[in-house]
């Protein structure tokens, strides 16, 4: 990859800035909107007077006041962010600090992750964004250069039936599109149609994403434009990946993911911790990561990481 100077990032950066600004203010909307918009989940705590995370009492309780339009007590957990305009989608984090073995540059490196949804047409569909970069930002000797960025958008269905029902079960089903934006040969990309059933019920959130990849050509020249870049993909990434998030105690929220192709023995786990700051505001985060598939350059690589930073949403 050829280095490029750190100032050129200067509009990303700008970007990243203001999303989270723009996502703060969805999530103030949230509180007067009361429209269901998850799985995301716990992206909008309620707060005391003193700023701290009140403990919930009442596990069933939440998950009502989670899907009840408009009924929803200001003071209750958001189990699922809600909007009825932009609103965050998956988390949003800064790592300045990620320690990886097997990447291609230095080993420490930056990582942050940019992510929201727009309801579209007052309606249960919606399109989402997700956009994670790798940033070798302590390579000097070769200007700082992003070793890796994904670009995510997506549009999918959700449907969130009557919980008492239902138990508190809903499905997403879309259509998303990933790539890195590389030239030949480092090209990565893929299309996936996806269903996800999940259960946002008290402090959890349970969901297995499940797709099907959209056949492309093959082709026999690696630099030939037509055709798939990465066509054994599946053998690393598999066809699901499973979630579990769960509220602990003073506001902090662990999630754990799993995805894997048995036949292969190839897949990845990654485990992240965070607890609220002072103000509540911002959160600490622990980063935990092996397997394959962190980024779309290093689908066929095992990599295994470290990271502390800051999340911005959950």
């Amino acid at each position: 990859m050829r280095p490029t100077s750190a100032s050129c990032y200067a509009p990303l950066i700008a970007l990243l800035c203001l999303a989270l600004s723009v996502t703060a203010r969805a999530e103030t909307d949230d509180n007067r909107n009361f429209a269901p918009a998850g799985p995301q989940p716990f992206a909008a705590s309620a707060r005391t007077a003193d700023g701290s995370v009140p403990p919930p009492e009442d596990d069933e309780k939440l998950a009502d006041d989670s899907f009840q339009i408009g009924k929803r007590d200001p003071n209750a957990y958001s189990i699922i962010s809600v909007a009825r305009g932009l609103s965050t989608h998956r988390a949003m984090y800064v790592l300045p600090i990620a320690y990886g073995r097997g990447v291609d540059g230095l080993d420490t490196e930056m990582v942050f992750q940019i992510s929201a949804k727009q309801r579209m047409f007052a309606t249960n569909f919606f399109f989402g964004y997700t956009q994670k970069s790798f940033w070798q930002i302590y390579d000097q000797d070769r200007s700082r250069p992003f070793r890796e960025t994904n670009y995510n958008p997506e549009v999918f269905y959700r449907w969130t039936p009557d919980p008492e029902v239902w138990h508190h079960w809903g499905l997403d089903v879309g259509l998303e599109h990933e790539s890195n934006g590389q030239s030949l040969p480092l090209s990565r990309s893929w299309n996936r149609v996806y269903v996800t059933p999940f259960q946002a019920k008290g402090r959890n959130l349970r969901y297995i994403k499940i797709w099907y990849r959209l056949p492309e050509d093959s082709k026999d020249d690696a630099m030939d434009p037509k055709g798939d870049d990465n066509p054994d993909i599946h053998r690393f990434m598999g066809y699901a990946e499973a979630h579990v998030q769960r509220q602990l105690g003073g506001g902090s929220l662990g999630h754990l993911m799993v995805r894997g192709n048995p036949s292969t023995g190839k897949g990845a786990v990654s485990l992240n911790y965070t607890w609220p700051s002072q103000d509540g505001y911002v959160f600490y985060m622990l980063s935990a990561f092996h397997g394959y598939g962190e980024s779309l350059i290093d689908y066929n690589r095992s990599i295994t990481r470290i990271g502390f930073g800051f999340a911005f949403t959950r």
